[in-house]
């Protein structure tokens, strides 16, 4: 088990002066702990044809248990502030909390069959700086715990319970990074 990203890494990706729009489309993502007593919404912008910014909006704890309808009204109120285009979860951890969304006519978007290549793809933008983040501390200490579980030949994912620590908001990154470094179209690499 090893640390998913560098504390090097992260603190490249640091730029003070970024910060999420109200024009721009936006990607929310949420996730759960596996004990449902934690969950983390971040939020995704575009900055530029390769670069993007990541937030963390809100956080919730219950010793107990989280409700589900209070995080779904929560983030209808982010939905309705940001212009969004889906809003990512995981079934595993989030299915309740995305099920009451999709009826409030808020786009709803499951994550589980590219949560590896999302995982790998907030990775390598984080290596080349391309992902932005305003150096947020409950974010960094979220993003810093998460540790690697290898999947198959190679894959990887970040491990809810093998970090040992909450890393909603790092599993919420992972997804937005997904969306946000889509190309805008589909021509991606040039040959010639």
């Amino acid at each position: 088990i090893s640390s998913a990203v560098e504390t090097a890494s992260w603190g490249n990706c640091l730029d003070k002066s970024v910060d999420l729009d109200i024009e721009k489309t936006t990607w929310l993502a949420i996730d759960l702990s596996p004990d449902r007593k934690h969950a983390a919404l971040v939020a995704a912008q575009k900055l530029g044809d390769e670069s993007f910014v990541v937030k963390l909006l809100h956080t919730w704890k219950n010793d107990l248990q989280l409700d589900d309808k209070a995080i779904a009204n929560d983030l209808a109120d982010y939905a309705r502030k940001y212009p969004v285009e889906q809003v990512l979860y995981s079934r595993r951890t989030a299915g309740a909390v995305a099920a009451r969304l999709a009826p409030a006519g808020i786009p709803i978007f499951d994550m589980d069959s590219a949560y590896p290549q999302a995982c790998d793809e907030m990775l390598s933008a984080i290596n080349s700086g391309r992902l932005k983040h305003r150096g947020q501390s409950e974010l960094t200490q979220q993003v810093l715990a998460a540790v690697q579980l290898k999947r198959g030949d190679g894959g990887w994912v970040i491990g809810r319970r093998a970090s040992g620590q909450i890393v909603c908001a790092a599993v919420a990154v992972s997804l937005v990074s997904h969306f946000a470094t889509r190309q805008d179209n589909d021509l991606d690499i040039m040959v010639g």
